[in-house]
This record gives C-alpha cells, sequence and structure tokens, in this order.
C-alpha cells in the first residue's frame, strides 16, 4: 500500500509539473476551442441556476433565443468542470483545474493499466508518466485547448484495462471486466468520435483474440459490458437520434462535420513527427519515446508470454495511427463515417497511448534492475525535452470570461466561426440558412399567419407567458425559441381550460404553434421529451445497480479471502 501511495504522489507531482503554464495568468487558454468550452461551461451553469438540470437550452444563447450543445456534444466537460465552481467563481480557473484532473487521471489510468497487464511498478510508473508527456496531449491541452479531446486520455487506458481482463483474467471476474463499461461510458461522453475509433480498435483487439471467445464466460462478459455501456449511455445517445430523426440539424448534414479541403490541409507532415518546428502544433513522437521503439530490436525475445499480444497489437495499432495521420496516405477517400474525425491529426492520441505501453516496457527490460531511479532519470529527460515547447504556447488573450457573459450577440459582424455557438453545426438547419433572420429578429413573439392581438408578453430564459386575443382560424404563432424538441406549450382557451399544443418548426428553424380561436393565454416553458425523461431514469437506475452490485461483489469476495 505504502508503494502504491508513492507512486500515486509521483504521478501527482508529474502532473503538477506539467500543468505549470496553468499557473500564469496571462496564458490564452480561449486559443482555437477554448472559447466555445468556456462560453459552454457559462450557459451551462446559468441554465443550471435558472432551475433546468440536466442543462439542455442554453436560453441566452443565439440572442435569447437559445441553443442546445448539451444535446449534441459529449457532456462530461459540460459538467465536470463545474464542480470546482465550490471553490472558484473564476470559469478560466475552473478550467485549468480541470486540465489539471485530466492530467493526473490519465497518468493513474494508464499506470492502473500498465501494472495490471506487466506486474510491474516501475514500468506501469514509466508509462504514466511518458503519457502525461506526451507532445500530442501538450497540444490538446495549450496549443487547441481541446478538452473534451483532452478529458478522452482518462478513458483510453481504462477501455483497454477491461478488455485485458476479459480475454486474459484467469479468474474471468465479471465485476474487473465491468472497465471495460467504465471506460467505454467515459469515452462516449467525453468524445464520441473518439470513442467510435476505439471501438474500431477494440474490435480488431478481439479479431486478435478470436478463439478466446469460445469460452461462453468471455462471452457473457462482452455482452454484459455492451448492455451496460447502451443503458448508461442512453440519456445522452437517445435524445440525440430523436433529434437527429425529427428535423434536419447542420451537425448531421453530409460535408458539415467531415470537410474533406480541410482534412487535407490538416495532414501531418512527416517532419513533424520528428522534429516541431517553430509556432506549430506539436506532433512529434518525442525522443524518449522514439529511442524506446527502437529498442523493440532488443527485448521482442524478453516479454512475458502474457502479454506480448498485446504488446504487438499495440505496437502496430499506434504505427498505423502515424502512418494514417500523414500527408501521403489519402485519408480523404475512407468513407465518410471515418471522415468525422475531422483532423488526422487526432489519430496521434491513439498513437500516443498505445506507445507508451510499448516503450515502458521496452525501458524495463533493456535496463538491469529497473528500478525508481531509472524511472526517474528517464522522467527528468522527457521533462526537460518538453520545455522548449513553452515557445509554441500563447500568453495573449484576445477574450475574457467578462465578454462571455451575458452571451456574445449574433451580430451582422458575425462570421462564420462565433464565441458560444462555434461554428452554428447544432442550429436546425433551416435556422442555419436563416442566420441574418436570427441576427434581426425581434425577441417577442411573431405572427406568422392570421391574425391576432397578443399582449403582456413576458419571457425568463426558456420559460415565457402571453394573452392572445382576437384569434382568426388557422393562426400560426412564432415562438422566439430555435426549435429543439422539448418544449412545452400549453394553451388557456375560454373557460380556463388548458390544452397542449403540438410544436412543429418553422421555415425560419423557430418553434411555432397553431393557435385555436378560443385562446387567451399561451404558457411556454422547456420540460424536455417523454423520451429523455425515461433515458434519464433509465441511466441513473442502471447507475445505482452496477454501483450496489460492485459494494455487494466485493463484500463477497472479502468474505471469501476471510
Amino acid at each position: 500500500m505504502k508503494k502504491k501511495i508513492a507512486d500515486i504522489v509521483i504521478i501527482l507531482i508529474f502532473s503538477l509539473i506539467v500543468s505549470i503554464p496553468l499557473s500564469s495568468n496571462n496564458l490564452d487558454i480561449y486559443r482555437d476551442d477554448g472559447v466555445q468550452h468556456i462560453a459552454r461551461l457559462i450557459g451551462t451553469y446559468q441554465t443550471i441556476t435558472e432551475g433546468e438540470f440536466p442543462s439542455v437550452i442554453m436560453s441566452n444563447f443565439c440572442n435569447g433565443f437559445g441553443y442546445s450543445w448539451n444535446i449534441f456534444y459529449s457532456p462530461f466537460t459540460a459538467y465536470i468542470p463545474l464542480i470546482f465552481s465550490i471553490f472558484t467563481n473564476s470559469f478560466e480557473l475552473m478550467l485549468k483545474l480541470f486540465m489539471l484532473l485530466c492530467s493526473f487521471l490519465s497518468g493513474i489510468a494508464m499506470y492502473t493499466f500498465v501494472k495490471k497487464v506487466t506486474k510491474n511498478r516501475y514500468a506501469a510508473l514509466l508509462a504514466s508518466i511518458i503519457y502525461i508527456f506526451a507532445p500530442y496531449r501538450l497540444t490538446d491541452m495549450y496549443m487547441r485547448t481541446a478538452i473534451s479531446e483532452l478529458a478522452s486520455f482518462i478513458f483510453l487506458p481504462i477501455v483497454f484495462h477491461g478488455m485485458y481482463n476479459i480475454f486474459n483474467s484467469e479468474e474471468k471476474s465479471t465485476r474487473k471486466s465491468l472497465m471495460l463499461t467504465l471506460g467505454t461510458v467515459g469515452l462516449i461522453l467525453s468524445h464520441i468520435v473518439i470513442a467510435m475509433y476505439t471501438a474500431i480498435f477494440c474490435f480488431i483487439y478481439l479479431l486478435v483474440n478470436i478463439k478466446k471467445l469460445k469460452d461462453k464466460q468471455v462471452l457473457k462478459m462482452l455482452g454484459i459490458n455492451i448492455l451496460l455501456i447502451l443503458l448508461l449511455t442512453s440519456f445522452y445517445l437517445l435524445p440525440m437520434l430523436e433529434h437527429r430523426m425529427d428535423t434536419d440539424y447542420e451537425v448531421f448534414q453530409d460535408g458539415r462535420m467531415e470537410r474533406t479541403e480541410e482534412l487535407i490541409r490538416n495532414k501531418v507532415d512527416l517532419i513533424d513527427i520528428i522534429y516541431t518546428r517553430s509556432g506549430n502544433l506539436i506532433f512529434e513522437i518525442g525522443l524518449v519515446t522514439l529511442i524506446g521503439l527502437v529498442l523493440t530490436l532488443l527485448t521482442y525475445k524478453q516479454m512475458g508470454k502474457e502479454y506480448k499480444r498485446l504488446y504487438w497489437f499495440a505496437l502496430a495499432s499506434g504505427a498505423i495511427c502515424i502512418i494514417l495521420s500523414l500527408r501521403f496516405f489519402p485519408f480523404e477517400k475512407m468513407p465518410a463515417v471515418l471522415k468525422m474525425i475531422q483532423f488526422t491529426f487526432r489519430l496521434l492520441e491513439f498513437s500516443s497511448f498505445f506507445f507508451a505501453f510499448v516503450v515502458a516496457i521496452n525501458y524495463s527490460l533493456v535496463i538491469k534492475n529497473f528500478k525508481l531511479r531509472d524511472v526517474l532519470v528517464l522522467s527528468l529527460l522527457i521533462v526537460l525535452l518538453v520545455v522548449p515547447y513553452k515557445k509554441n504556447l500563447s500568453y495573449e488573450k484576445e477574450w475574457s470570461e467578462d465578454k462571455l457573459w451575458p452571451a456574445v450577440e449574433v451580430n451582422e459582424n458575425t462570421g462564420r466561426v462565433h464565441a458560444g455557438c462555434a461554428t452554428f453545426e447544432y442550429l436546425p438547419s433551416k435556422a442555419f440558412a436563416n442566420l441574418d433572420y436570427i441576427k434581426t429578429r425581434e425577441d417577442r413573439a411573431y405572427i406568422l399567419n392570421g391574425n391576432a392581438t397578443i399582449e403582456n408578453e413576458e419571457k425568463d430564459g426558456t420559460n415565457m407567458t402571453f394573452d392572445i386575443s382576437n384569434v382568426e382560424a388557422n393562426t400560426i404563432i412564432e415562438l422566439p425559441y430555435i426549435y429543439y424538441l422539448g418544449y412545452d406549450v400549453g394553451v388557456t382557451e375560454q373557460g380556463g381550460q388548458t390544452e397542449k399544443a403540438e410544436t412543429f418548426e418553422s421555415d425560419n428553424g423557430f418553434v411555432a404553434i397553431n393557435v385555436p380561436e378560443t385562446a387567451e393565454r399561451v404558457t411556454v416553458k422547456y420540460t424536455g421529451t417523454m423520451l429523455m425523461k425515461v433515458t434519464y431514469i433509465l441511466s441513473a437506475v442502471t447507475l445505482v445497480g452496477v454501483v450496489a452490485g460492485l459494494i455487494v461483489s466485493r463484500v463477497i469476495e472479502r468474505k471469501r479471502k476471510k
């Protein structure tokens, strides 16, 4: 136990070292994706304080007409950073603390995985530090501020820890196999595209172990994990699918998220894998890792049989990811679903993971009597080698969180990218095609067809009321809300009876209703769809069941040992 605590402390220390630039108030964490993530945090926080949880519609966004990130974009990074609001009111600091947490948890996950496979705490410790300081992880952390991708680094080792437990564990423990569920759920809720590619690598690893599928216990564990993954992520995946089936949203349009010209332009040059040129994103493998890979020529006969298959799988997978990211590879000819990765350099996350595993094993086999001192010497070298990357960081801010609260207005000066709405990819396609309408529309109910008198309008976030009279037949009212499923509109008619009005999408991409001639008052609030409510309960009940099952299993295991 003391050794384990010591290793955790070492991982924490190196996590703090890699996070040193975060201590500067001038570090530009609004760079690239950063401004979107901070705006999203602010919007999510504001929605929660308005009494809406889970936070779905960010009511202040898009000129107060409401914009939804959280239906479509992985929710992990919308909520977890807000935990730090216990300590600070600064969203910048919340995000920085979350980035530090990601570094630490990524290291712990890698350490636990490699120690499980190799039974060597020093190899595990080295793998953890290599992973924390992986150059591409630094790109996500400091140059792209790609918070969701940064969070996904935590879960990659956990996924393969679970896969290893299923195919290699002698006791065939269902409880230990649930590492696969934990890792996969975390990936889906962090970065769904990375999760999709991880599924591909898991399938290949399954094929590598195809003969083990003859074991019914292995099939049982795989089946249980797949079922639990679907249940635990249903609160996110099914409402997104519901929106996909109901309405045309920009994010689902062909060529919207897989822009071929951008994919080609952002391919990696071979020189970038070896050496980082000034001002460029960091794509290089790193000298310590590069030397460690060469050591495979000396170690391939020494490694243990229990992990040899995983070792070669990891080495081949890491190399393939490098090749697929390079300029000469015709990735643009791949199927559209694979081009959802947007930038081939994202594959370097996988090579960072696989190579950290391989390289740590190689060093532990080549260095005689491999101990903590060797880990620390190599780690110090890794730290010194990343120091020159400081010149690639930016310390000149163009944004501040004060400018993002309240939400930035969409106006005639808004270009393709907007702080808070990104490229407007989560708008209905009709609304996206009518951006000028959003820029000029008044924040009130519009009569699109027929005639009526509207009075006493009151709007507070996703809640709205107004009186209506003199309604003609077939009158259509467009509400000042962009169209997302889940708006509940009640129409009070003469006599005091209230009926629920069916909502539909107007030609402008806004919520619209047909108003009966006897209408006197309209009440609007966002409640979410029935499917949303069911899946929230389904995922919550599954989570409680899994936790309870793990506790009971642990208690039974301890009793058996006694």
